[in-house]
């Protein structure tokens, strides 16, 4: 007879089963029981399928011979969406695509400067989770406002609308000229954001044509056509070598709503500092409002804002 460390029961050895790494022996129907309770409650950590006794971690032929198929597939799906499987070596990381449009998941080395997916072949910064731009010389920071400038000119052109530059309230341009009136009374350009004044209203732009003609240069007092402005030869200085000190950059003041989390590696904040975005095992790239703490479609975050005010359209 064999005493089954879970229940304390005694059982014939038909009705065991022992474990291969550690030798210990449990009855099946514990074993069967506790590894569906796990999986059912999505307790799906490597360390949670382990022996009872030892806590030497169980292989997947373990669990998948004392669970249905259906049970054993949803384990594997649980185990890939929380990036958790086993086999992994201790300087290796399971990961998720960074395209919004591809939902390849793949093995990383946890030190890598950025990954790059089989599938869709797109390569991606691991410190600020933006497209890789090192090899490019540019910065985390200045990434981040280029990507933040990108998305304010394709929210530009295909919603028509812009931000005054005094008051930062977005504005539609719903008809007429580029001259725009925002409600704090500020006039200024919807090509270019610069502010103006009323005597500005035609000369601001390129023949005095407001409505399709692009924007003029502010020179010696004035605006002229960018073709009027003397060009200056780049003046010849002597390089010299200057040590830079990196800064290291600090947490996120706003935590991620949904997991607490303020690494910049991990949270960042996207949308005018408006949403969080979260990289984070429980998150998986998904995108949450600071000020509802609701979750927002990470391809049309600017459906959960008024987009006159920028405000959050559930607070």
């Amino acid at each position: 007879m064999v005493e089954c460390s879970i229940c304390y029961c005694n059982y014939k050895e038909e009705e065991c089963y022992t474990l291969p790494n550690c030798l210990h022996q449990f009855c099946k129907g514990c074993l069967s029981e506790q590894l569906k309770t796990k999986i059912l409650s999505q307790q799906i950590e490597l360390s949670d399928f382990k022996c009872p006794q030892c806590g030497r971690l169980f292989s997947p032929e373990i669990i998948e011979h004392f669970v249905s198929p259906e049970l054993f597939k949803k384990y594997c799906d649980f185990a890939l969406q929380y990036n958790s499987i086993m086999g992994l070596e201790d300087n290796e990381l399971l990961t998720n695509c960074l395209n919004e449009k591809c939902t390849e998941k793949f093995v990383i080395w946890k030190d890598a400067e950025y990954v790059q997916c089989p599938s869709c072949k797109m390569k991606f910064c691991r410190k600020c989770q933006l497209e890789y731009h090192a090899d490019k010389g540019i910065s985390c920071e200045q990434q981040k406002e280029l990507h933040k400038d990108q998305f304010y000119i394709d929210m530009k052109k295909n919603l028509q609308v812009c931000k005054c530059p005094k008051c930062n309230n977005m504005c539609e341009k719903i008809s007429g000229c580029n001259f725009m009136y925002c409600r704090c009374k500020t006039n200024f350009c919807f090509l270019c954001d610069v502010e103006l004044t009323e005597a500005y209203h035609f000369t601001h732009w390129q023949n005095d044509d407001p409505f399709k003609s692009p924007c003029r240069v502010w020179y010696n007092g004035t605006w002229v056509d960018p073709s009027k402005v003397p060009k200056v030869e780049p003046v010849k200085q002597e390089i010299k070598v200057v040590q830079v000190i990196p800064v290291e950059e600090k947490e996120n003041k706003i935590p991620c709503p949904c997991c607490g989390n303020k690494n910049k590696d991990v949270s960042k904040l996207v949308f005018f500092d408006k949403v969080v975005q979260c990289q984070s095992v429980k998150c998986q790239n998904q995108a949450y409002c600071i000020s509802c703490q609701k979750q927002v479609q990470v391809n049309d975050i600017i459906s959960h804002f008024n987009q006159q005010t920028l405000l959050c359209k559930f607070k």
